[in-house]
């Protein structure tokens, strides 16, 4: 699963954490003014470009996703875990979604966050206000529900 924070980002006792959590869990990517910065699938791609054996697993040091998502944001927290943006841009400026559950998030610089699902079951993604008592947004195959 794959968590982005936005709005106000605060600190709670487990690190920090952002105005509204996002969590994905189907297939995403994020495109930049010249293409794609990166998605889903470069979680599998060690950072090196050598091919991996079949028992490796990524960690935030050696796969393409965690290196182009560190080189977009700017900053790494070591206590999270979590690349942090530092930078100016990637402020949202719309969203949008479809009636099967595609999501389009505009991003101020030119670039937009693509959530979208693949399966008729199981969740997609999720937004929410973390550490709040409210409902959660949910995708769930071709459903959306509240929980």
């Amino acid at each position: 699963m794959r968590v982005f924070h936005f709005g106000e980002i605060r600190e709670v006792d487990r690190g920090t954490i952002g105005q509204y959590a996002l969590h994905i869990q189907c297939p995403w990517r994020i495109d930049g003014p010249n293409g794609i910065i990166t998605g889903r699938l470069d979680l599998w791609e060690h950072a090196s470009g050598k091919a991996m054996p079949d028992e490796w697993e990524p960690s935030t040091d050696d796969n393409l996703q965690d290196l182009r998502l560190g080189e977009l944001l700017g900053s790494y927290d070591a206590k999270t875990r979590s690349h942090v943006n530092i930078t100016k841009r990637l402020v949202v400026e719309r969203v949008q979604a479809s009636n099967v559950g595609d999501l389009d998030i505009t991003l101020s610089g030119g670039y937009r966050l693509l959530v979208f699902p693949a399966g008729s079951k199981g969740e997609s993604w999720r937004i929410f206000e973390p550490d709040k008592d409210s409902p959660h947004f949910v995708v769930e195959g071709n459903e959306v529900c509240g929980l």
